[in-house]
């Protein structure tokens, strides 16, 4: 390794070793990382360039040599984390169901295995993963899916009577779950920004947008049902410009905006809101920001209300 980039992953490696970071999952503590280097750009430059680690070198040299490093070592632990999901956690068994005769399991897995790939090669695809994949992690879907369908009210209405998915609510789970890692794509035909400059998650794109993404991938990903890939594309669509985006797809919307920030606690203080409950509340108010379906949002308020998340 140049010494350089070795000195670059042991600054790095330094900060990742930070307790503070220890419940987030590879793609937050990234983001994290480039947070606070962005926010204090001036004060490490002179350290930075010193003999000890890039002597004489630019800001925008040590900045390329951190942020390869920061992805290399977020990618050691990611892409095991992705192939996990993808080869073992998430069955693809839908795939053949809402699109008959056409998609193998085993194809469209490796599909989605190797596109993956493509999305943690650009900077803005890979700050947009860090929600799907928290929302994953954190079971939002099997837990919230259940519950709407034990009530039967619009989230089941809109999945089973809207999308018209004759599927089991365990692969209703799994095409959601696809949904939310197909979410990022659209990131892959917008400008490239530079990395850890702003968040992306909450960015919305036209449908127009949305649409031109939708025929240039479907062409490309042949093994991924096309009601999927559309779905996972249009989710980064207002609902209020296009009342006909599928149910799946507003739900990941949804959990991905909900998970981005997303840390675990333990214990809720006496008299104080739970989380989830406070999320959706704060949300409902701005669901028009946000492009959420708000009687989505409100069920969803009443199940973490009713369930103490």
């Amino acid at each position: 390794m140049d010494p350089a980039q070795g000195r670059a992953a042991a600054f790095i490696n330094h900060l990742l070793s930070n307790p503070a970071l220890n419940n987030l999952n590879p793609l937050q503590k990234e983001e994290q990382i480039l947070q606070f280097l962005e926010a204090n750009a001036r004060s490490l430059v002179p350290t930075l360039a010193s003999p000890r680690f890039f002597p004489g070198r630019p800001w925008n040299q040590i900045w390329r040599l951190l942020y390869s490093a920061l992805t290399r070592e977020t990618d050691r632990t990611l892409k095991p984390q992705l192939e996990e999901l993808i080869r073992r956690k998430i069955s693809f068994a839908f795939a053949s169901q809402i699109q008959p005769n056409r998609f193998p399991e085993d194809q469209c897995r490796r599909e989605m295995w190797e596109f993956t790939g493509r999305l943690l090669q650009k900077a803005e695809a890979r700050k947009a993963l860090a929600g799907p994949l928290t929302a994953i992690e954190a079971d939002f879907t099997r837990r919230y899916l259940e519950k709407s369908f034990e009530d039967r009210q619009y989230v089941h209405f809109e999945l089973t009577k809207v999308q018209r998915l004759r599927l089991e609510i365990g692969d209703i789970e799994h095409m959601i779950h696809a949904t939310l890692l197909l979410r990022p794509a659209v990131q892959l035909l917008t400008v490239a920004r530079r990395a850890g400059r702003e968040a992306v998650e909450s960015v919305l794109v036209q449908p127009q947008f949305a649409a031109t993404a939708f025929a240039s991938m479907k062409a490309q990903l042949k093994n991924i049902p096309q009601a999927l890939l559309r779905g996972a594309l249009f989710s980064n669509v207002s609902f209020e410009e296009d009342k006909q985006i599928d149910a799946t797809a507003r739900i990941a919307a949804i959990f991905s905006c909900r998970a981005r920030n997303y840390k675990p606690i333990e214990r809720v203080d006496r008299g104080a809101s739970t989380p989830d409950r406070s999320w959706f509340s704060i949300t409902r108010r701005n669901y028009r920001y946000y492009g959420f379906d708000i009687k989505m949002l409100d069920e969803f308020y009443k199940i973490a209300a009713e369930s103490g998340w």
